[in-house]
């Protein structure tokens, strides 16, 4: 399955504003509402509006730096009436206009693992086949609006081989669809079984190349209440090669399946789901440790999980 990974993370507009020192304060705030409305009317991105502002002989600079939904969006904002009126107010505060729309982002990664652990929060996409005994057959379920909230160590060599490896904690993760006919399915966490991953250096002069995996155990929120994933069959994404840190863009494809849904209530099998690909397509935000906590950084087994399936991926 091709995935645009930065999908309309890409419409970035930069928007740089010249003023009297006096009237910066009033500029900014103009700019805020003209963000909150776009945000209101569902026209920009979801991250907030980053304003710069730089105060010097008596003149100033204002930079806005934002994100449109989409191209359609951005066009439906020129014609819409409050919008322009906003827009309008700002540019009367401004002595000198500016804008400018980028359609790429360039990420910045990190050819080794990062020296201290840290928090991120992570979006992506999860595609898997999902059977409901007698409602749903075959369903492409696809949850594009899926995200990770999850835990990475510092680069540290965990098996003593030379190699560094770095262990992702899973706090959190999942998303949500509406299957027509059926309803609401809503895929969360499992908390009750191991949800997590690492990824292992290939050595050398960097960390990169490196190997990666996933191991998840799902709770799946149906209209005909709640089931879980097999207990006993973890759902493993990967292994994957992976050249940069984060792995943002990397398709982990998986290759368990079909597995039994188990109904919670009643303890009896109602289905299977047979999970497809695994793709984090953008990082959210991310935030280094301040106080270095033991819990997240502790491996566990996930190490022989790689190391299992990358030898069953090297016999096929």
């Amino acid at each position: 399955m091709s995935v645009n990974i930065y999908r309309n993370e890409s419409l970035i507009e930069l928007g740089t504003y010249e003023t009297a020192t006096d009237s910066a304060d009033e500029l900014v705030a103009g700019l805020r509402e003209k963000w909150a409305l776009l945000r209101e009317k569902d026209l920009a991105g979801d991250y907030p509006v980053d304003i710069l502002v730089s105060r010097e002989n008596g003149t100033a600079k204002v930079i806005e730096l934002f994100r449109w939904r989409s191209l359609h969006h951005k066009a439906e904002a020129e014609v819409d009436g409050a919008c322009r009126d906003v827009q309008a107010r700002v540019d009367a505060l401004s002595t000198d206009r500016g804008a400018q729309s980028y359609t790429e982002v360039v990420r910045g990664f990190n050819q080794n693992f990062p020296s201290i652990g840290g928090t991120e929060l992570l979006k992506g996409v999860c595609s898997c086949l999902l059977n409901v005994d007698g409602v749903v057959e075959d369903f492409p379920l696809s949850v594009k609006n899926g995200i990770v909230l999850m835990h990475r160590s510092p680069g540290t060599d965990f098996d003593g081989d030379g190699k560094n490896e770095m262990y992702l904690h899973i706090f959190m993760h999942g998303g949500e669809i509406d299957i027509d006919g059926f309803g609401p399915v809503r895929v969360t966490q499992n908390f009750e079984l191991p949800n997590n991953g690492i990824v292992k250096s290939h050595g050398g002069a960097t960390d990169f190349p490196a190997t990666a995996i996933w191991r998840v155990a799902w709770k799946i929120h149906t209209p005909l209440g709640d089931v879980v994933t097999d207990p006993s069959v973890p759902l493993i994404f990967g292994p994957a090669e992976v050249h940069h840190y984060p792995p943002v863009g990397t398709h982990f494809h998986s290759s368990t399946g079909p597995v039994a849904l188990i109904h919670e209530e009643s303890g009896n099998q109602i289905g299977t789901l047979t999970p497809g690909e695994l793709t984090a397509f953008d990082i959210v935000v991310t935030k280094d440790d301040e106080v270095y906590a033991d819990y997240p950084n502790r491996p566990g087994d996930i190490l022989d999980v790689l190391k299992e399936h990358t030898r069953e991926l090297a016999g096929a």
